[in-house]
């Protein structure tokens, strides 16, 4: 189909136009191609399925569950991101979170920031082994996280993830998440590797709360329910 036939109104005021005249409505027919194309484009993404997450402090959603009619309730919280984290699931199988399209699987991606997890260079005992193979003192000698209670340093992490309690499910891969999507999904601006640090302990007081203190079961909510990982 030719201009002259989809935009008749504009062409007919081309042909009137001279000069200045005519250039103003080439524009126009340029400007309605542009929107032509765009919108098609804009329905696509409004489409797609809403998989976005949003989290928040640990003292905002703290408040939240302490009253559940104060005014931070109405609060959205940081805006939503289509990006995800990786889920526990995923990391003990290592394989992708496909919702997201994130292109590399997690343990990919922990070795290429952490290369000594696998590179026999690094002289570290049981380098070069396979993610599945990954003891529990390797990763926490090689990767800054902090370690939950309860571990045997000769687990696998893979078995830590299967078997292993929920709080220290979800403080590994809290922490993993955090070091490797942080500034991907803008997670920091809920809170810091610091505080997630603090939670491994099992007994984490959020700030601003009045010396409110979470337990293990606490802890895990608040990871789950804002999406630093899910099962």
């Amino acid at each position: 189909m030719t201009d002259k036939d989809s935009h008749p109104k504009q062409n007919a005021l081309a042909s009137d136009a001279t000069g200045q005249d005519q250039n103003v409505a080439q524009g126009r027919r340029r400007l309605i191609k542009i929107g032509a194309t765009a919108v098609p484009v804009i329905m696509t993404l409004a489409s797609k399925p809403v998989l976005a997450w949003h989290c928040k402090s640990p003292s905002a959603w703290g408040s939240e569950q302490i009253n559940p009619n104060t005014s931070l309730i109405n609060n959205p919280g940081h805006a939503s991101y289509v990006d995800e984290t990786w889920t526990i699931t995923n990391w003990r199988d290592n394989t992708k979170r496909s919702a997201v399209g994130y292109s590399d699987k997690p343990w990919t991606k922990l070795y290429a920031t952490y290369p000594c997890l696998k590179n026999t260079s690094c002289n570290l005992s049981q380098s070069g082994t396979s993610w599945d193979m990954i003891t529990v003192s390797k990763l926490f000698s090689v990767v800054p996280i902090a370690r939950p209670s309860g571990l045997s340093d000769t687990a696998t992490v893979k078995t830590v993830l299967t078997s292993g309690t929920n709080f220290q499910k979800y403080i590994i891969c809290s922490q993993l998440n955090y070091l490797l999507l942080a500034s991907k999904n803008e997670m920091d601006n809920c809170t810091s590797m610091d505080e997630l640090k603090k939670m491994a302990t099992g007994l984490y007081t959020p700030p601003g709360l009045g010396g409110v203190t979470w337990v293990e079961a606490d802890i895990v909510s608040y990871l789950n329910n804002n999406w630093f990982t899910r099962p």
